[in-house]
């Protein structure tokens, strides 16, 4: 079998629009895990790095993003919009992909489809196995020739050089409820960096604070229906551009507002816990909804199927460090 034919095929399926999602995303799965067999089969690839500002994963956990097919799929729309919409507004593009696993699973399509336009892509991965790793997968596919640049470091500290000005930036670093991985801080780190009009994939990111209840009342369908009540935090660089976002000179440190949110007691009556809900807008009209991802998996906080009567207070803020997540106080 040659590889790059057989990307070629699947990738030309990926943007077909009577094209079979499913069966395309399982058949580009198992195409990059036949690459990968003999190169991450070893313990020290689920290894995670441990950083100041959060958790990279391990090659393994990289890899097994490919699971999320809902997650792919929209991802590889949102990003095939953001280029369709520059690609003849300029004679070049360049597209930077932060936190790229073994794979770069969400930009490697674009490479044969875009192979007569005129992109650079900037892969940027921290994990030095998964960089190797990702290295050989653009050997094996036979992509050399095209104009990638590899660079082995931390988004979060990556600093941009003088002939450097990404029009797209892609960085997938995140877990549901923005818990224990560098999302935040990659985007802070290089957004900052950028021009006004640069894209960043995904565009926006909400958490909010919610609520679980049955959706009905019949006992042996238990289904559960989520309510979000106030939205606390936000990705965006219109978020960055708030003052919900600030830096600290004084510990040198960036800092978000402190959020107030109260379930009256009406909210409460049929409500069973509370949850962090997450919302993504990967690009435009193209987004990830509650439950459709393992990304908007909402988080469990706390039961409270017991409080009827008495209203809650929620305060929320979004906090950096080495664990960076919402962190909560229930009132």
């Amino acid at each position: 079998m040659n590889l790059k034919d057989e990307l070629l095929r699947i990738s030309s399926q990926l943007f077909e629009e009577s094209s079979d999602y499913s069966s395309t995303l399982k058949e580009y799965k198992q195409l990059l895990r036949s690459i990968s067999n003999q190169i991450i089969d070893s313990e020290a690839y689920r290894n995670n790095i441990h950083c100041k500002n959060g958790i990279a994963i391990g090659t393994v956990w990289a890899a097994n993003c490919l699971d999320d097919l809902e997650r792919t799929r929209k991802f590889i729309k949102g990003i095939e919009r953001a280029i369709q919409e520059r690609i003849h507004q300029k004679d070049s593009l360049h597209i930077l992909y932060a936190g790229t696993g073994p794979f770069a699973s969400l930009i490697l399509p674009f490479v044969l489809r875009y192979a007569n336009f005129n992109i650079t892509y900037t892969l940027l991965e921290i994990n030095p196995l998964s960089f190797e790793a990702l290295k050989s997968t653009i050997q094996k596919f036979d992509l050399e020739t095209h104009r990638i640049n590899f660079i082995n470091t931390d988004a979060t500290k990556y600093q941009f050089a003088k002939s450097i000005s990404p029009d797209i930036i892609v960085s997938e670093t995140m877990q549901r409820a923005l818990d224990s991985e560098q999302q935040v801080a990659v985007f802070y780190n290089l957004m900052r960096q950028s021009n006004p009009d640069t894209v960043f994939i995904p565009e926006k990111i909400t958490l909010s604070i919610g609520t679980s209840s049955y959706k009905n009342d019949e006992p042996n369908i238990q289904q559960k229906y989520y309510r979000s009540h106030h939205n606390v935090f936000e990705v965006s660089k219109e978020a960055m551009g708030s003052n919900d976002w600030w830096f600290d000179k004084t510990t040198a440190e960036l800092n978000f507002t402190k959020k107030q949110t109260i379930l009256k007691s009406k909210e409460l009556s049929i409500a069973l816990e509370i949850v962090v809900m997450t919302e993504i807008t990967i690009y435009k009209n193209e987004k990830l909804l509650i439950n459709e991802s393992g990304l908007t998996a909402p988080k469990y906080i706390q039961d409270i199927s017991n409080n009827k009567k008495k209203p809650l207070t929620i305060y929320s803020r979004y906090v950096f460090g080495s664990k960076p997540k919402l962190e909560l106080r229930i009132v």
